[in-house]
């Protein structure tokens, strides 16, 4: 009986490192498709897709230093506070984190040679009804940026290939069962659906931006579906 008992026993194990090697197997494989580096099933492995994309023919990234100007007399104004540096800018001493009634405005940069600020601003789309000035109640306070807070290549909007826009999250970073984090949610454009970025890559002349769309799953934490690399267009600084 126990001669019995132990062989059971090794056919389980076997059976079951046999199972294991097959699963690794089927994770390990990667597809590419088109233009885009895209993965099915992005949720049994971090994401990590941007050496995979084809760049040929894509333009450049263009890198620009966002400056606020003195917006047009017909933009909406509101009265508020702000009493910290940006979290979605920390790298820049203009840029603020500010109260307007009960909503939280994150980054809204002080227009230069005056009191007010730009909140809500959209350089992708200068028309944006997002845009409005704010007047401050008090004072601003001392300028101290927030430091261990940096997101990727110190930008604070960012435009995918085909016009959709992406921030920085200023609050709690969705991260996934695998591990990984996200640090920009994006706005439903051209991609139709809504996205998150996981990584950025800007070692190259193209910066690429590794996304993925957030599903829930019957763990505690979401896993990432629809993973792919997209060329990023325009980044502001």
């Amino acid at each position: 009986m126990n001669r019995i008992y132990k062989t059971i026993i090794v056919i389980v194990i076997v059976l079951a490192a046999a199972l294991g090697i097959m699963r690794f197997l089927s994770f390990s494989n990667s597809t590419v498709i088109g233009p885009v580096a895209t993965s099915s099933d992005s949720a049994a492995s971090p994401i990590s897709l941007s050496s995979a994309l084809d760049l040929t023919g894509v333009a450049a990234t263009q890198v620009i230093q966002y400056e606020p100007s003195q917006p047009a007399s017909s933009t909406p104004v509101a009265q508020g506070s702000c009493w910290t540096n940006s979290i979605a800018a920390p790298f820049r001493d203009d840029a603020w984190r500010c109260t307007v009634g009960n909503s939280i405005e994150d980054p809204c940069f002080q227009i230069p040679g005056t009191q007010t600020l730009l909140c809500g601003a959209n350089p992708a789309n200068p028309a944006a009804t997002s845009t409005f000035v704010l007047q401050l109640t008090q004072d601003l306070p001392k300028s101290a940026p927030v430091k261990g807070l940096q997101p990727a290549d110190q930008v604070w909007l960012i435009e995918l290939r085909g016009g959709t826009l992406c921030s920085p999250f200023t609050g709690t970073l969705p991260f996934t069962e695998t591990g990984d984090v996200a640090s920009f949610g994006c706005a439903p454009g051209s991609l139709g659906r809504d996205v998150d970025i996981f990584n950025i890559n800007s070692s190259g002349t193209v910066w690429i931006a590794d996304i993925g769309t957030l599903t829930p799953s019957t763990s505690s934490l979401p896993t990432i579906t629809a993973s792919s690399s997209v060329p990023i267009t325009t980044v502001w600084r």
